[in-house]
């Protein structure tokens, strides 16, 4: 799998789908753990291309770490 495939979670089933935003590994366990950004029909927008402009993964990546919950 690559960053941009669009997945499933076997514990959702098929009804959900997610987009891949980035790997890394835990230090503690080796594992390999993905990071998800989940794809909702109802928040799908259109947007003219003038409007957008890159989004930094360095951002996405910190919206993840325990920084920015209460």
């Amino acid at each position: 799998m690559r960053i941009g495939d669009i997945v499933t979670r076997r514990v959702f089933g098929s009804d959900m789908q997610f987009c891949i935003l980035g790997f890394y590994t835990k230090q503690d366990s080796g594992e390999r753990v993905a990071i998800l950004a989940m794809l909702d029909p109802s928040s799908v927008i259109e947007a003219r291309v003038e409007e957008l402009s890159p989004a930094s993964l360095r951002n996405i990546f910190a919206l993840t770490t325990n920084i920015y919950t209460h």
